[in-house]
């Protein structure tokens, strides 16, 4: 049995135990592997500002090329998410590679 979705987590976490999960999963990846997905500030405003919107999901996906991609969409107080034809989903993501941040060490 799986959680509840809590809108009032606390996801933060220290910069070391990001690098730590950040450097454990890129060293398992390929060489040229997707290794991140960046989303600028505007994307989050707009998903939160959907009616009952209280958090975001992201999903790995794919283009029709199989080049991979994240998506975001809002979810609601229950982790639903906000799917219909109105809600607003994000993707146009600046993927990495090719442009990618300096490594985590």
């Amino acid at each position: 049995m799986t959680a509840a979705f809590d809108s009032a987590r606390d996801h933060r976490i220290s910069r070391d135990e990001a690098a730590g999960l950040i450097r454990a999963h890129q060293t398992q990846a390929a060489p040229g592997a997707h290794k991140a997905s960046a989303f600028n500030r505007s994307a989050f405003e707009q998903l939160l500002a959907q009616p009952g919107a209280t958090g975001i999901r992201i999903y790995h996906a794919r283009h029709a090329d199989g080049s991979p991609t994240m998506v975001m969409v809002a979810v609601d107080a229950a982790g639903n998410d906000l799917s219909s034809t109105s809600n607003l989903c994000m993707q146009n993501t600046t993927d990495c590679p090719p442009i990618c941040a300096a490594p985590w060490s």
